[in-house]
């Protein structure tokens, strides 16, 4: 989610979250509060046209929110979990998991990385995988990094005979060797 998204659900939820407290409070509490709000709301609704725009756009705005943070949850283009290859003896599939498990093995494999972590997505039958890393100081990290682009990228198309569109190494942390 975009900040811009995440504000505006804040600040939905929030003026929710109000307008319930104060539907579930008034059968229970004072009941001359209640009256109070909707006399002021009943004077105002009726007394001119300007606020019934305001409570359309107020309703629309709402109704357009609502509708955004239901859709949220629904993602458009999902990448799968595996990827198929089919051979003169059948169908090989191959998960996300194996290649992510690859990567770290080579990952890991190089003097001077501390721990790494992998991704693999495949998106529209292409390989891509992202790696982070927690390297030590004492190391060269753009040569460490290019090590390990190329390392993995061997790695996966031998063991897989699976394309690899990119391998991206993101240094995460850096650490003395000792600490």
């Amino acid at each position: 989610m975009n900040t811009f998204f995440r504000i505006t659900v804040a600040i939905y939820a929030l003026i929710s979250t109000f307008i319930s407290v104060v539907i579930m409070i008034s059968p229970f509490g004072e009941k001359s509060l209640m009256n109070l709000i909707l006399q002021k709301a009943d004077a105002n609704f009726y007394r001119g046209n300007s606020y019934d725009v305001l409570i359309f756009i107020i309703g629309l705005v709402s109704l357009l929110i609502s509708i955004a943070i239901l859709s949220s949850g629904i993602r458009g283009k999902r990448s799968s979990k595996y990827i198929s290859r089919t051979n003169e003896s059948g169908t090989i599939n191959i998960s996300a998991n194996s290649i992510e498990n690859i990567a770290l093995v080579m990952s890991k494999r190089f003097q001077g990385v501390k721990d790494a972590k992998a991704k693999a997505i495949f998106s529209k039958g292409e390989l891509i995988i992202s790696i982070k890393l927690q390297a030590y100081t004492e190391v060269s990290l753009p040569d460490l990094c290019k090590g390990v682009q190329e390392r993995v990228r061997d790695s996966v198309e031998s063991s897989t005979e699976i394309k690899v569109k990119s391998v991206t190494v993101n240094v995460e942390n850096v650490s003395q060797q000792g600490g």
